[in-house]
């Protein structure tokens, strides 16, 4: 009797990650993307890499959610986690992206490879002058990304992007990483080379 894998792919494909990558994750369900980036995490903790995970929620409500998924606690106080709070970089288009350098310096701070990130630094990308920002900051890093010492994951909610040039925003989002996760329900999505 043949059997089939019915991991989802985004799942497959965290689990086979062995080199650096600069990871683009669309999706539709906050919960499941949560579990994608809880995984991409728990994954380098097992791999023995360093982790942080920066969010503009809460870090309390997210180190509970952590430890429900099973990573336990001890990864927090040793520091192999760190957990960062992202403020949101009001303004037009230039004051985002030099506000938004700042928060990256800090994420950056004291960051020994190897290690994973899972980050998105403009929180508010419902605008144009938020998702040009981001999109700036984004080629950045994508383009010094070989002197990048870890992989990175940039969450994205796709009703959250502005609508009104929505499909050339997610386009030049794909362009500025190497793999596009694309979850939209729980056990549902795909992944895709981007170069």
């Amino acid at each position: 009797m043949m059997t089939y894998d019915t991991t989802p792919a985004p799942f497959r494909y965290i689990d086979s990650l062995e080199e650096k990558q600069h990871i683009v994750l669309f999706y539709d369900d906050p919960e499941y993307a949560r579990l994608i980036e809880f995984r991409f995490i728990k994954n380098g903790l097992l791999s023995g890499e360093r982790c942080i995970y920066a969010t503009e929620d809460d870090s309390g409500p997210i180190i509970l959610k952590f430890l429900n998924y099973g990573i336990p606690l001890e990864y927090f106080l040793s520091k192999k986690i760190r957990m960062i709070q992202i403020r949101n970089a009001c303004g037009k288009h230039d004051e985002i992206v030099e506000k938004s350098k700042k928060e990256l310096q800090k994420i950056r701070e004291g960051l020994v490879p190897p290690f994973r990130i899972v980050s998105r630094i403009v929180p508010d990308v419902s605008t144009a002058d938020g998702i040009s920002a981001e999109l700036e900051l984004e080629k950045l890093v994508h383009h010094s990304f070989d002197d990048f010492c870890g992989s990175l994951m940039c969450p994205y909610d796709i009703s959250g992007i502005e609508k009104t040039k929505r499909k050339q925003w997610l386009e030049e989002l794909r362009l500025y990483h190497h793999i596009c996760i694309y979850a939209p329900k729980f056990g549902q999505g795909g992944v895709f080379c981007s170069y």
